[in-house]
């Protein structure tokens, strides 16, 4: 089941975004980001956090909306309550709107959530209209729909990530990415982008659509 968890940050409500979130079986919004729900024509079945971001006259759009209250004082973010909360209603497919500007410690957290979320086996990305961060897990590979010469980035959060990568400028082969290192920075599409992601947490950060995923590889 695919399911869309909104969370805090801008958010480009684009014809682009709008259509990845269409059709979308589940709409759980994590706190303030119930905010984004109007603009990408979406329709919230669950509020979930400690709602000390949401505003009075965003709830009063959605009266009826179910809503599953957390204290202020936790140690989980409202964006892992409101991903625990989609799986537990059967979500098998996540993309997160939001949480990608503003406050970089909530951008950080964002980024590296998802990334242990898809490497534990579950379907997540991030998105805002603007810019993707795609997760991928150890044998994994991505098809990135990138035009030529549009800029994208691969990023390793640890020190075990080895990655391939075809249709670029600097292509790599099997290649080991340092946590503190810009070799995977900027790169440029010139094609077919495939990222194949042997070992490690890794993500890429690019603008355009969802990639599309090829199936796995060692």
């Amino acid at each position: 089941m695919k399911a869309v968890v909104l969370v805090g940050g801008a958010v480009a409500a684009t014809p682009a975004l709008r259509a990845r979130v269409a059709g979308s079986a589940l709409v759980v919004a994590a706190d303030g980001g119930l905010r984004h729900a109007a603009a990408l024509e979406l329709a919230p079945n669950l509020l979930v956090g400690d709602l000390d971001s949401v505003d009075a006259a965003t709830r009063g759009r959605y009266p009826a909306l179910a809503t599953e209250t957390h204290p202020t004082d936790k140690d989980a973010l409202d964006l892992e309550l409101a991903l625990d909360a989609a799986a537990a209603r059967g979500a098998t497919e996540v993309l997160i709107v939001g949480g990608l500007s503003g406050r970089l410690d909530q951008t950080l957290a964002t980024v590296a959530i998802a990334q242990a979320r898809r490497t534990a086996g579950a379907d997540v990305d991030v998105a805002d209209g603007v810019r993707s961060v795609w997760p991928l897990r150890p044998g994994e590979a991505r098809r990135l729909p990138l035009a030529a010469g549009a800029r994208f980035s691969l990023v390793a959060l640890d020190e075990t990530a080895v990655v391939s990568l075809a249709g670029a400028r600097y292509p790599l082969e099997r290649a080991t990415l340092a946590r503190a290192h810009g070799r995977g920075v900027s790169n440029e599409a010139h094609g077919a982008v495939v990222v194949t992601a042997h070992a490690g947490a890794l993500v890429v950060v690019a603008p355009g659509a969802d990639p599309e995923q090829d199936g796995p590889r060692s």
